[in-house]
């Protein structure tokens, strides 16, 4: 007799049978973090045991999704600033020379920003979902 896990359509095999159910959905929510409160339904499929896992649905849930989005924003303290301002001569226009020299600093500093951008927006969306609106 096995035991076999699903989650979202998925199957996974028993990693080890020493493991309780508890401590397999622990594992996997590794992978799948909205695993953590997962229901876990038992049914027979023939000589096996099949163990379902499925999602917590709840405002309780749904703030918690909300708070792993918001804690997925980045600091504040974004570099595109510091180094605009590095980058001005003392006329205030952009030295172009000095810009051409720190282009691995740019690049960085616009992919830091892109992905503050990328995470606000999720967090207003995981907000707005929260809200109704």
């Amino acid at each position: 007799m096995a035991r076999i896990f699903s989650y979202d359509g998925r199957e996974f095999p028993d990693p080890d049978a020493r493991l309780t159910v508890d401590e397999v959905r622990q594992q996997l929510s590794q992978f799948f973090p909205e695993l953590v409160n997962a229901d876990t339904e038992e049914t027979r499929r023939g000589e096996d045991t099949l163990y379902t896992f499925s999602r917590r649905i709840g405002t309780k849930g749904q703030g918690q999704s909300v708070v792993s989005v918001l804690r997925g924003v980045p600091a504040t303290h974004l570099r595109v600033f510091e180094l605009a301002a590095d980058l001005l001569d003392a006329d205030g226009a952009l030295d172009l020379d000095a810009a051409g020299e720190r282009q691995p600093d740019i690049n960085l500093a616009l992919a830091e920003a892109d992905a503050y951008a990328r995470a606000t927006r999720q967090a207003v969306q995981a907000l707005q979902r929260l809200l109704g609106g």
